[in-house]
C-alpha cells in the first residue's frame, strides 16, 4: 500500500534500513521524478529540529560520491529526507555477488576516499564509511548515503575505509575483530594485487589499526599502492640487472639510464665554454690599454711640440720692432732691446702673483696622523690641508651662522680623537648671518 507525504511524495517499496531508519524509493508527483526518501522517526520537537538543521546544513554539499539531498521536512510522527534516485543497489545486497578484484577494490576505495577529502573541506566528516551505509553503482562505484549522521569510531575515516575494504574483498557484513583476523582473510581474497602490492596494504593496514594514519595519508598511500605495476611479474624485472638478455625491458632500460648521466654533465660542459672568454676579458683590455698607448704618446708629443712652437712665436713676437717691449721711439737696434729687458714690467708680474700667501693657513703643523685635527676657526683652505696632513678624508658644508664668515665653527668627529687613516671628517663653514 502506497503511502503518501502530504500531496507531493509517495512512498513506494522499502529500499534499505540505515542506523538512523529506512530507506524508501518514491515519486515527487510535483515534478514527475524518482525520489528515495529516508524515513527518520521523530523523538521529540527540539531533536527534529536540531535534525534538519543539520540536514539543511549537508544539503549544500553536492558531489558524485555522496547521494545529494533535494528536500526535507516532517510528516506526522517522522523527519522525511528527499534524495536523488540512483542506479545500483545498496552495498550490503551485493556483498556475495560482486566480480570486483583486488584491483578495482583498492580504486574504488580510493575513489571514495578522496570524495570523504572534499566533504570535510566543506566541514563534513564522522559519518560511516562501511559497507552497511554503501551504495554500490553499475559501474562498481562507492556512494554514501547518510552522511549527515555520526558513526561508529570504527566506522569512519581511514580505519573505516580499512573496514570497508576488508568487507568487499572477503564478501562478509561483517568488519574484522583484530588485525590478525585482517591479514589472515584479505590477503588470499584481494586477487590481481601483485606481492609488493599487498605487502604494502598490509604494511598501510597495520599502521591504520594502531590509529596511526590520517585520512589524507591513507588516500595517498592508496595512490601509491595503485601506481605500482600491476603485473606479477614487474618486481622481478625491477629488481633484476640489467645484464638479463632475454626481456626486452631490461634492454631498454640501460640506455635511458646511460642517457641521464651523459646529460646531466652537460651544463658543466656549457659553462666551461662560457667561462674562457670571461678570462680572457682582462688580456683584452690590456691589449686595448697597449694599442691606445702610442696614441697617447702622439698627443702628448704633439702637445708640447705645440706649446713649445708657441713659445717661440711669443718670444719672436716680442723682439720684432714695434713688438709690444719697445717705446715709441725705439729703433729696433740690438742695444735699444738690451736696455728694455730691464724695464719694471716684468716686476709686477711678479708682485701680482703675491696671492701665494694663500697656501700659509697651514697653521695644521701640529697635525698627527691617526689623530681627528682641531678645525675649528680655520678657513676653508686650511681645514682642508689640515686633513689633508693628518691623512684622512674631508667633506665641508657653507650654512649660516654667528661665526666669522668664511671659518669653520663645526666639525664631525669632535678633534682629538683617534682615527684610521683615510677616515672622513665633515666640517662646516659659516657664512655670516
Amino acid at each position: 500500500m502506497e503511502q503518501r507525504i502530504g500531496e507531493r511524495y509517495v512512498l513506494t517499496e522499502p529500499i534499505h534500513p540505515l542506523a538512523d531508519g529506512v530507506m524508501y524509493a518514491g515519486k515527487d508527483l510535483s515534478l514527475h521524478r524518482d525520489v528515495f526518501l529516508l524515513m527518520v522517526e521523530k523523538s521529540g520537537d527540539a531533536s527534529s529540529s536540531d535534525y534538519l538543521r543539520v540536514l539543511g546544513q549537508a544539503a549544500q554539499f553536492s558531489d558524485e560520491r555522496f547521494f545529494h539531498i533535494l528536500n526535507a521536512g516532517l510528516a506526522e510522527n517522522h523527519v522525511y529526507t528527499v534524495l536523488t534516485a540512483q542506479k545500483g543497489t545498496p552495498l550490503p545486497a551485493q556483498l556475495g555477488r560482486h566480480r570486483m578484484r583486488g584491483i578495482e577494490i583498492v580504486s574504488a576505495v580510493f575513489d571514495l576516499g578522496k570524495g570523504m577529502q572534499e566533504a570535510m573541506e566543506e566541514g563534513i566528516s564522522g559519518f560511516s564509511v562501511t559497507a552497511e551505509n554503501m551504495w554500490l553503482t553499475e559501474d562498481n562505484r562507492l556512494k554514501v548515503m547518510n552522511y549527515w549522521s555520526p558513526g561508529k569510531l570504527i566506522s569512519r575515516g581511514s580505519l573505516g575505509l580499512c573496514t570497508l575494504l576488508y568487507q568487499i574483498s572477503t564478501h562478509s557484513k561483517q568488519g574484522p575483530a583484530t588485525f590478525d583476523q585482517y591479514q589472515e582473510n584479505v590477503v588470499p581474497a584481494l586477487t590481481g594485487l601483485t606481492s609488493g602490492q599487498k605487502e604494502a596494504l598490509l604494511a598501510l593496514s597495520r599502521r591504520v589499526f594502531r590509529e596511526e594514519v590520517s585520512l589524507s595519508s591513507f588516500i595517498f598511500s592508496l595512490r601509491e599502492i595503485i601506481a605500482l605495476d600491476k603485473s606479477p611479474e614487474a618486481p622481478p624485472k625491477a629488481f633484476i640487472p640489467p645484464a638479463a638478455p632475454a626481456e626486452p625491458v631490461r634492454e631498454s632500460a640501460p640506455p635511458r639510464i646511460q642517457y641521464r648521466e651523459e646529460e646531466e654533465p652537460a651544463p658543466e660542459r656549457v659553462r666551461r665554454t662560457d667561462k674562457p672568454p670571461r678570462a680572457k676579458e682582462p688580456e683584452a683590455e690590456e691589449a686595448d690599454t697597449r694599442e691606445r698607448m702610442p696614441l697617447r704618446r702622439t698627443i702628448w708629443t704633439l702637445g708640447i711640440a705645440a706649446v713649445v712652437l708657441l713659445g717661440i712665436a711669443v718670444f719672436m713676437y716680442m723682439l720684432l720692432p714695434g713688438g709690444p717691449n719697445k717705446g715709441p721711439g725705439s729703433g729696433g737696434t740690438a742695444g735699444n732691446t738690451a736696455t728694455a729687458t730691464p724695464a719694471p714690467t716684468p716686476t709686477p708680474s711678479v708682485n701680482t702673483s703675491t696671492p701665494e700667501p694663500t697656501p700659509t693657513p697651514t697653521p695644521p703643523t701640529d697635525a698627527v696622523p691617526g689623530q681627528i685635527p682641531n678645525l675649528i676657526g680655520m678657513t676653508q683652505e686650511a681645514a682642508e690641508q689640515a686633513v689633508k696632513a693628518a691623512g684622512m678624508r674631508y667633506s665641508y658644508f657653507i650654512e649660516p651662522n654667528p661665526a666669522e664668515s668664511g671659518t669653520v665653527f663645526r666639525q664631525e668627529p669632535p678633534p682629538n680623537q683617534p682615527a684610521n687613516k683615510g677616515d672622513r671628517v665633515t666640517f662646516y663653514i659659516s657664512k655670516g648671518q
